[in-house]
Order: C-alpha cells, then structure tokens, then sequence
C-alpha cells in the first residue's frame, strides 16, 4: 500500500467537461473540479462561495421579460435601465440608481418608449458621451438622453446624407463607433454593408462633402438695398451679375446674417438669369416677378428654405459631381466573402471588429493610416460565425457567443500568428453551455468575470485572466430562472455589479424581479449576504421581520447578528418572526455551495492511483474568512466542520476563521477518491487548498 498527501492548490481551471475525468496528463486537470457550483474562482487560485442576489423590486410587468441596459451618465453616477411592457402593449422605461427605483415627487418615474418586448432581442445600444444610441430593424436609430435624474428623452436621429435605403422596415440593427466615426451595419436589404460616418460627425453620412464657400461662391455677394444695414437677401435686397455670367439652380452667393456675421446661400430654385450683354441686378422678392428672384428670409426671420440653403464658413455641403472624398467624409462598405451573411456585431479596437453568422471580420485604413474613404480595408479572419448576442470587451479581446449558442470564444491579435483568433474558451467545459447562451455580461472589479446566460435559467461564470492562464467556469443556481444580466460601475463601493431579472415562482404565482449581485465577503461575519432575492433589517434590535412581501410563503434562511437561525416560512404579510431579537438581519431564500475536485490523483509504487481502490481517511482545508460547512465523498454523506470551540461563549457566533480544519472522512474503499466540500448555512466560505490524507491499494 501508498500513503499519499497530495495538495490540490488552484481552481483556476474550473468546472471541466466529463468528458477529461480520465486526462490525468493535462495540468489542468490537476487545477479543475468536478463539481463548481455557487463558487466562484479567484485569479490568485483559491475559490470563493458568491455572494446572494439582493432583491431590488418586482419588474414593471411580471407577465412580460425585461431587458436591462447600463448608462453611465459619469464617473459616478450611473444606472440600470428597464425596458418592459405595460398591460396595454406599450412600451415603458423605468430607471434604477442607488439600488432603488428613481423617484419622480413621490411616483417612480416612468416613460414610454417605441419598443416592445417581441423587439427587445433585436434591440442594440452603444454610448457616446452622455447619450445611448439605439438601433433596431424595424425602427429608426434613436438617441436616449438623461436631462436629469428624473428626466430622459428618446428621439430620432436626425442624418445628413442618410442613405436612402434606411427606411420602414429596413434600418441598421448594429451600432458602434471608431475613429470618432459614429458606425451603423447591416439593414435587411444590405446585411453585410457598413456605413460610418463623417470624422467628427455622428449625424452626418454624407460620402462626398466640400468646406463651405466652394469655388466661385465668393464672386457674387448680396448688397443691402431695402435699408436694413444687413446683407441678408430680404426682399429689396439685390445681388449683382456682371455681364457673360448666370446664376442658377446650385449656384452661390456671399451675404450675411442678421447679426452681421458672413453666411453663404446656395440656391435650390428653378430660375435662371444670364447676363448676355449687360450686368444684370437680381433683386429679392416675396413673391418675385421673371426679373426677381425668391426671398432669402422673410420678414419674421424665417429662412425660406424651400428655395435656399445656408451655410457658415467652415460647413460642409456636397461636392461637385465627379470630385473624390475627403479623407475625413464618410464611408459606405460591403463585406464580401464566401457567404452573404448579416453582420451581428461591431467592437471598436486598433481595428473594428465584425463578427458575422459565417465568420470574423476586420475594418480598418490601410498600413497604419487612419480609416478613410480611399484607405478602408478590410480583411477575413475567421469562419467559426458569430450568434446575435451582444459581446462584452475584456482586456485586448472581445469576447463573444458562437453562432450556435454553444461555444464562448475569444477574438484576439495573436502576434506569433500575424493574425487575429478566435479561441474557444469552453473546449475544456463544453457541458457548462448545454442548452445554449442567450446572454453575456461582464464584470471587471473586483476580479474579471464574464457571465453568460444559459437557455435553462442557470447563469455561468467565466473568470478570465488571460495572462495568467485563468480561465475558470463555474455555475450559479438559484431558485428560480435568470433571465438577462447586465453590469455597471458602483462608484460608492468601487466595483462593478451585476444586475439580473430572475423569474421565480413565489405563492404560485410566476413572477420576474430585479436583484443584483452583492460584493465580496468583508470580513465581518454580520454583514455576510449569502441569500438570494435577499433583504437586510438593520435597526434596533426586534423579533419581527417585515417587508418580505417578495416572498411570501417561500421558505429562508437567516443570518441574525452573525448567527445561523433555523429556516423560516414567510407569512402572508410578508412578515417573519425570528427566535430571538437581533439588530442586523439578513433574509432571503437558500442556495448551496458545491465544490468537488477531480478524482484524486496521487501515483501508487505501480503507477497511478486511477481505477486502483483507494481510501481517504481525512482531509485537511485550508480555510479563509470562512465560517460552517461541511466535508464529505459526496452531498449524502458529510461531515460538518466545526469552528466553535469551548472557550468560546455560549449564545454569541463565532468570529470567522482563516487557517487549516482537519476532518475524518466517512468513506471506506473504493475506487473513485472523489471528496466534496459544502456549505449550505448563508455563511462565508472561501477555500485555498484542499489535502486528502490518502491510502492506495497497489
């Protein structure tokens, strides 16, 4: 026989496929875990249990999804939008900051907005300065702008040039930007077409432009002959044509506005005036007879725009037909490649990047040159085809759903390649994706943590450190179904936060809420949130917990000043009577923590110790900021770890622990060597390494 103590140090493999239980080979099997469930991995190796969903409020319609979207207005202020649905069919926003719904007087404020729940999947957004832009098929691209905390505004952008084939029905669905050049791709009629706009310029597309005055616009100006003082081409204001000249439709003069300063006017009229033998004087008028010409403004100051354009130097208006593009207009641009498909999505990096159902594109200028009408260039990387679902940009990469919903991959620049890859990021947990990801949300601060929304419910969670070869998947399960996610910065706490709507069946009725994640244990046993859809009291100390109407008749687990209390049944009021008083309280419904191993792996004096029978007298954890749980061969048969000792007093919970705990395992032979730890108290747990004390059978 062997005696074996092998360490197992890291997790940063995660939860690895079934399928590798017998690759003992690969290091990361000595990294991975069977089982990773309600844990999340931590860059330096250990894992730790997550934190509860915190409940925030019911959706606006509990009937209806909901899509949730970040706006950072600033640095710190920021916010969860809610786009849902009334009774009635219409669309509505509702607004979260602070963990709570934003108030409007007393009501919380509410606005309606053109989208509906059938159109949210189709829906798109990207930020620019204080504005969201949203694009939609089947809608025109509009802009969402936050006036005050109480007060936001949707409105159709309004395009120079926008090209003609944007119409009902046939709009951009992508949105992005590059190069300060606002980026809209692919309508219905145009999938794989891109159009950018001019340098500077969000509004305007147009492809050819020239800077106002133009060639020959200065040659004739207006002269003030009603008595006004202003060159402004009111009526009896007149403009001079010197003899052999014309002046028709497109042509230009110099005048002046109201306020003195220079303007130019082209002319989009039908008459024409030739000088033949004579200078000629084209005066202004209201209602101008052959010999006259259409007023510029009329009396009230209105411009009569239906016969003339106006300009300030500087403006840009098209060019003349035949001249090229300027460097800075903007550019229209079709992928072409094998297969005619869509363009899903656009991620401005040192290049814009395109993932399409068929594969991945590249757009940028030529060489090191910026993009320009006359330098675009654009290149096909890859063909394992993007899905629909709206990618998150980590680091130098983006990541982003395959077109099967089944795989997450990694779009980066690989310099030993001179090219740029995509890299599948579940290879080794392709069992973590079953079902299909429907949505993607990502967490910078405090560890960098992509999440994914599987079609089941259950959410996942990828923490990626590239760098350091981190690339572990764990799931979280709740009771109840996560139905979307999004993030955004928590300036107070200095982390981000992830914000979820989560369906759950509560006094048999379905309903949709909106929680968000909490942060990572503190290291004060009263603050730990380890509940889902949870609620904290904090207050003078009380045996009544009230306002738990969110889960009436649901069965929770409570945490009152440190102390496991056992598990209530929230009653009709939506109250909860505790055992004893307590000042700090947290409550709300119960989720374990699940963390297995691979199957040990320890050699033997013949080889390995795979498939040879096997005992595991005890094991050893080394434990931080930690407090209950349980160690065992499986979830049937555990052994509690304990923390309280004699010289610790009665009625009074003991301070979280940090160090190693030794239990005697309940297993006999066998040839599995598979061991489980547990914690389903709402306790902390975070586990840095586990030590089997091992015998193996040679």
């Amino acid at each position: 026989m062997s005696i074996a103590t092998p360490a197992v140090t890291s997790f940063t493999a995660g939860e690895i496929s079934p399928r590798l239980e017998g690759r003992t080979d690969i290091s990361k099997y000595f990294n991975g875990c069977r089982t990773l469930e309600n844990f999340q991995v931590h860059p330096h190796g250990g894992t730790s249990r997550r934190s509860g969903f915190r409940f925030v409020t019911e959706a606006m319609n509990s009937d209806k999804r909901v899509l949730l979207i970040p706006f950072e207005f600033n640095s710190s202020q920021t916010y969860v939008l809610e786009f849902g649905e009334d009774e009635s069919g219409q669309g509505r926003m509702r607004v979260f900051s602070d963990h709570g719904v934003v108030l409007s007087g007393e009501s919380e404020y509410r606005r309606e907005i053109p989208y509906t729940v059938n159109e949210f999947d189709q829906l798109r957004y990207a930020q620019s300065a204080g504005e969201l832009i949203l694009v939609h098929p089947d809608h025109p691209p509009r802009t969402l702008a936050r006036v005050d905390h109480d007060e936001w505004i949707i409105e159709e952008m309004d395009f120079t040039g926008r090209p003609e084939s944007w119409d009902t029905g046939n709009y951009p669905s992508c949105v992005g930007f590059y190069e300060q050049r606002l980026v809209l791709a692919s309508t219905p009629d145009k999938p794989g077409t891109i159009w950018m706009s001019r340098t500077g310029e969000t509004t305007d597309f147009r492809l050819k432009t020239r800077e106002v005055p133009l060639d020959g616009w200065r040659d004739m100006e207006i002269e003030d002959k009603n008595g006004d003082a202003v060159r402004d081409g009111k009526a009896g204001d007149r403009f001079l044509l010197l003899m052999g000249g014309g002046f028709e439709k497109l042509d230009g003069l110099k005048g002046q506005h109201a306020d003195g300063t220079t303007r130019y006017y082209r002319y989009k009229g039908t008459r024409n005036f030739i000088a033949a033998t004579a200078d000629v004087a084209v005066y202004f008028a209201d209602e101008p007879t052959s010999t006259q010409i259409e007023s510029i403004w009329d009396a009230e100051g209105e411009l009569n725009a239906a016969f003339w354009e106006c300009f300030e130097p500087g403006d840009r208006t098209e060019a003349p037909a035949g001249e090229l593009p300027l460097d800075d207009d903007g550019i229209e641009v079709t992928l072409a490649g094998r297969q005619a498909n869509g363009i899903e999505f656009i991620v401005s990096r040192s290049r814009l990047w395109i993932g399409t159902a068929g594969g991945e594109w590249t757009v940028s200028g030529s060489s090191s040159d910026p993009i320009s009408p006359a330098t675009v260039k654009a290149n096909h990387e890859g063909s394992c085809g993007a899905s629909s679902t709206r990618p998150e940009a980590v680091g130098f990469a983006t990541l982003y759903i395959q077109r099967a919903g089944k795989k997450i991959r990694e779009m980066s620049y690989r310099f030993e390649a001179d090219a740029y890859v995509s890299k599948d990021l579940t290879i080794l947990s392709e069992h973590i994706s079953e079902g299909g990801l429907t949505g993607l949300a990502y967490v910078q601060e405090p560890d960098s943590i992509l999440y994914a929304v599987r079609a089941d419910g259950a959410l996942v969670a990828l923490t990626y450190v590239p760098d350091q070869e981190v690339a572990a998947w764990a799931r979280i399960i709740t009771d109840g179904s996560v139905e979307s996610v999004t993030s955004i910065y928590n300036d107070t706490d200095k982390r981000d936060e992830l914000w979820a709507v989560v369906r759950r069946t509560v006094d048999g009725r379905e309903k949709r809420y909106i929680e968000f994640l909490e942060g990572h244990f503190d290291g004060s046993i009263e603050d730990g949130f380890f509940v889902d859809s949870g609620l904290t009291y904090d207050g003078e100390p009380t045996v009544s917990v009230l306002g738990l109407d969110h889960l009436v008749g649901k069965t929770v687990s409570v945490l009152a000043d440190g102390a496991v209390l056992s598990d209530k049944v929230v009653g009709q009021d939506g109250s909860l009577l505790l055992d004893r008083p307590a000042s700090k309280v947290q409550v709300g419904l119960p989720y374990v923590s699940t963390l297995q191993p691979m199957r040990i792996e320890a050699g033997s004096q013949r080889g390995t110790a795979q498939t040879k029978i096997k005992r595991i007298t005890k094991v050893a954890a080394r434990f931080h900021n930690t407090l209950g749980g349980k160690i065992g061969p499986d979830e049937s048969h555990l052994e509690p770890v304990y923390f309280r000792t004699s010289a610790m007093p009665m009625g009074q919970a003991p301070g979280i622990f940090c160090g190693d705990k030794i239990v005697n395992f309940p297993k006999g032979w066998n040839r599995d060597g598979v061991l489980t730890i547990v914690q389903d108290q709402p306790l902390p747990m975070t586990v840095l390494m586990i030590v089997p004390h091992l015998i193996v059978n040679n």
